[in-house]
C-alpha cells in the first residue's frame, strides 16, 4: 500500500505526523517521489511538505516570508547568532565580515591540512589487524575539528569539549523537531559554557589590533581591533561560537554519507579508487557531491512563514500558506526533479554548483568552499585505504540510523576474509 493511500485513511492527525517520519526514515527517496508524482505539497498537521524543485527553490529563495526557525535555539545557547536573522543589519554585516576573513587564498592550504589529518589518522588505524575501522571515530570528526583548530582559530579548552559542544548544539539547533527540553537544556548548557571560553580566549589576545596569525579569529580580532568589523565583543564571540558549531557534525556526516554511497556502488567505487590516486581532485570531488545526493545530510529544511504566501501559485497543487505556518523545504527531493537532473535515479557526474547540499541563496553556507575542500578530500584519503570497503552482513550500516548524527560507520581494508 502507498504512502498516500494509508495516508488518506488515516484520520488522526498524530498518525499521519507518525505516518510520514516513519516513511521518511525507511525510504525517503521512494517517499518523497510519490509526493513529487501525486502530491507535491502535502499538509500534515504540524507543517506543509514541499518536494517538486520550482516549489523547493521559491521557499529558499524568499527568506524574508519563509524564515529560518533558529532565533529560540540560537540566542540563548551561542548569542545574537546572524544565521537566524534574516533581512537584519546583523545577518547583512555579520556574513559579510566573516565571508571576508574565510580567504580564498586559504583554500590549498585548508585541502593539504584535511590531507594531511586524514592520512595520519588513516595510517594509524589501519596497521590495526583487525582489517576494520570506524570512519566516524577515525576521521569524520577529526578533520573538520583540526580545520576549526588550526585554520579558523578557535583552538578550545580540547578535543573532546570541543566535539561535545558541537554535538550538543546542532541537535537542538537544527535537529531537535519535537521540541525535546533535555536536547534543549543541553544546547544551552553547552553555548554558554563554549560563550565563556571564547571570551576568555580573545580577552587574553588584547591588544586586538596587534593580534598575530593568520587564522580566521586572529584576522577578525584585527579588523575589530582597528575598528572596520562593526562588531562588539558580544557579537565577537557568537561568531567565533558559529565556526565550531557549523563545521563538525554536518561535515562529518556528509564525509560518511558519500562514502557509503560510493562503496554501495561497485563501478563507482572502481572509479574513485582511481580518481584518489590522480592529483586531478576535481574528477574525484564530482563523484563525492553526486554520491552525497542519494544520502544528503538532511532530506528537508524548516522555514516558518512570516506572513500569509501562496506556494506554487497558478499551478494545479497552489496552496494558501498563513502566517506562522511551518513549511519543510524537500532539498534531497528536489535533487532528484527530473527536468532538472537528468537520469535522476542515475549516478551521474554533474556540475558541483546543481546541488542543494550547501544551501541556496542568503542561506548559502558560508564555508561553502571550505567544505569543498575537506569533504572530498577527506573521502578520497579514505578510498585510497588499500581494499577499502562495505563489509556484508550490514555490518557498515552507518548508526544509528534514527540519530541525528553519523555515530559509526565500519568499513573493511585490506585482503578480504569475509
Amino acid at each position: 500500500m502507498s504512502f498516500l493511500t494509508r495516508f488518506d485513511e488515516t484520520a488522526d492527525p498524530a498518525d499521519r505526523t507518525r505516518l510520514f517520519f516513519e516513511a521518511l526514515r525507511t525510504d525517503w527517496g521512494a517517499l518523497f517521489a510519490e509526493l513529487r508524482a501525486c502530491r507535491p505539497i502535502l499538509e500534515l498537521p504540524s507543517m506543509t511538505v514541499v518536494s517538486r524543485w520550482a516549489d523547493v527553490i521559491d521557499v529558499l529563495s524568499r527568506n524574508e516570508t519563509f524564515a529560518v526557525t533558529y532565533r529560540p535555539r540560537m540566542d540563548p545557547s551561542v548569542g545574537p547568532f546572524m544565521l537566524a536573522r534574516d533581512g537584519a543589519i546583523e545577518n547583512w554585516r555579520d556574513k559579510s565580515v566573516m565571508r571576508a576573513l574565510l580567504r580564498w587564498d586559504d583554500l590549498p592550504g585548508i585541502r593539504a591540512m584535511a590531507a594531511e589529518v586524514a592520512e595520519m589518522a588513516l595510517a594509524s588505524v589501519t596497521r590495526d589487524e583487525s582489517g576494520t575501522f570506524d570512519v566516524v571515530r577515525t576521521v569524520s570528526r577529526l578533520v573538520p575539528l583540526r580545520i576549526v583548530q588550526r585554520c579558523f582559530g578557535f583552538q578550545g579548552p580540547d578535543d573532546a569539549t570541543m566535539l561535545a559542544w558541537s554535538r550538543a548544539t546542532q541537535a537542538d539547533m537544527f535537529r531537535n523537531p519535537t521540541n525535546d527540553p533535555a536536547v534543549r537544556e543541553a544546547n544551552i548548557a553547552a553555548g554558554q559554557a563554549m560563550q565563556a571560553w571564547v571570551a576568555q580566549f580573545i580577552s587574553g589576545r588584547q591588544p586586538w589590533a596587534e593580534a598575530g596569525g593568520e587564522d580566521t579569529v586572529s584576522r577578525l580580532l584585527r579588523l575589530t581591533g582597528k575598528g572596520l568589523s562593526g562588531l562588539d565583543t558580544q557579537q565577537i564571540v557568537s561568531n567565533i561560537c558559529g565556526l565550531l558549531v557549523g563545521t563538525i557534525e554536518t561535515t562529518s556526516r556528509a564525509i560518511v554519507n558519500a562514502t557509503e554511497q560510493i562503496l554501495l556502488r561497485p563501478d563507482q567505487a572502481a572509479r574513485a579508487r582511481a580518481a584518489a590516486q590522480s592529483d586531478k581532485v576535481g574528477d574525484f570531488d564530482a563523484l563525492v557531491w553526486e554520491g552525497l545526493r542519494f544520502n544528503p545530510v538532511t532530506t528537508f529544511v524548516v522555514r516558518y512563514a512570516t506572513e500569509s504566501a501562496v506556494l506554487a501559485p497558478g499551478s494545479t497543487h497552489e496552496v494558501q500558506i498563513p502566517a506562522g505556518r511551518v513549511v519543510a523545504a524537500g532539498i534531497g527531493s528536489a535533487m532528484f526533479e527530473q527536468a532538472v537532473f537528468t537520469d535522476p535515479d542515475c549516478f551521474v557526474v554533474r556540475r558541483r554548483d546543481l546541488y542543494l547540499h550547501l544551501g541556496l541563496g542568503a542561506h548559502t553556507c558560508l564555508g561553502q568552499y571550505v567544505a569543498y575542500e575537506i569533504v572530498p578530500e577527506t573521502v578520497r584519503q579514505i578510498m585510497r585505504v588499500p581494499g577499502v570497503r562495505i563489509l556484508p552482513d550490514g555490518r557498515s550500516t552507518v548508526g544509528p540510523a534514527d540519530g541525528p548524527f553519523a555515530e559509526t560507520f565500519v568499513l573493511g581494508f585490506g585482503m578480504a576474509h569475509d
